[in-house]
């Protein structure tokens, strides 16, 4: 792993806690300063029609705590429409990704898997090729040359993470093994989107034809034995690929990777 900076690209409050949790407070435990862009404004993650601003205020306050749980050192917000980044041109959230690298000087950039297969979410989609593309090309001087203007210099990222449900192509298992329980801790954080993914679980389940006796456990308001329950097994599942308690998986890209392949 490299060491120095990291900032993180995501789309939602909570996505960087469901995908890279562990991963992300191992990071800060080694002495790296994390930093975390959120693209939108987190107004969606309701089943209820009437709460678009509550959830949205709600959402800021509990990416902060998720934050101060894990000891990321700072998060920023875009602010963007929550379901429309597909809409917002990509050059545009490009940019604005562009600026943080070139502000941060990360040496890890982490955000979803532009190719991953069968992902549904249009913002995930969205975030992941406007990050692949900033970090691709924010140390070549004629991409926004504006941003010397504010002594922001061009910046190469040496290392990439990407992240997913199904990552195509996993090639690094993280031992999170330490860590779980405060990705736990990060994930109850949420309060309104762990609450919705009760919800969520509850309507496959009926859509499903599922047996009644499962409903039981699905108490909105006591939601971390599930969750708990959900985020151990598949922690265990990536972990022992490697042999590790507790891991999760990327597809980790480096600079030197090309070089590597052309010499042999």
């Amino acid at each position: 792993m490299s060491q120095g900076p990291v900032l993180i690209l995501v789309a939602h409050a909570d996505d960087t806690e469901f995908f890279a949790g562990g991963t992300v407070a191992r990071f800060v435990a080694e002495g790296r300063e994390v930093y975390e862009v959120i693209a939108t404004n987190n107004e969606r993650g309701s089943f209820e029609l009437d709460r678009e601003t509550l959830i949205a205020d709600s959402r800021d306050r509990e990416a902060r705590e998720a934050a101060r749980i894990l000891g990321k050192k700072e998060i920023f917000f875009l602010g963007y429409p929550d379901g429309f980044l597909g809409d917002t041109p990509l050059n545009e959230i490009r940019e604005k990704f562009m600026r943080f690298i070139r502000r941060l000087k990360p040496t890890t950039v982490m955000t979803f898997d532009p190719w991953a297969p069968f992902e549904p979410h249009p913002d995930h989609r969205a975030v992941a090729f406007a990050a692949m593309e900033a970090a691709g090309f924010c140390h070549l001087p004629l991409y926004h040359p504006e941003h010397r203007q504010e002594g922001l210099a061009p910046h190469l990222v040496p290392e990439l993470y990407y992240f997913a449900k199904r990552p195509a192509n996993a090639n690094r298992v993280v031992d999170i093994t330490p860590y779980i329980e405060k990705k736990i801790d990060a994930l109850c954080a949420h309060d309104s989107q762990m609450k919705m993914t009760l919800d969520d679980i509850r309507l496959s389940l009926q859509a499903t034809g599922a047996d009644p006796g499962l409903f039981t456990m699905l108490d909105r308001d006591n939601y971390r034995p599930v969750l708990e329950m959900f985020t151990r097994g598949w922690a265990q599942k990536v972990g022992a690929t490697k042999g590790y308690e507790y891991g999760e998986e990327f597809r980790v890209e480096g600079a030197m990777d090309l070089i590597r392949e052309i010499m042999g």
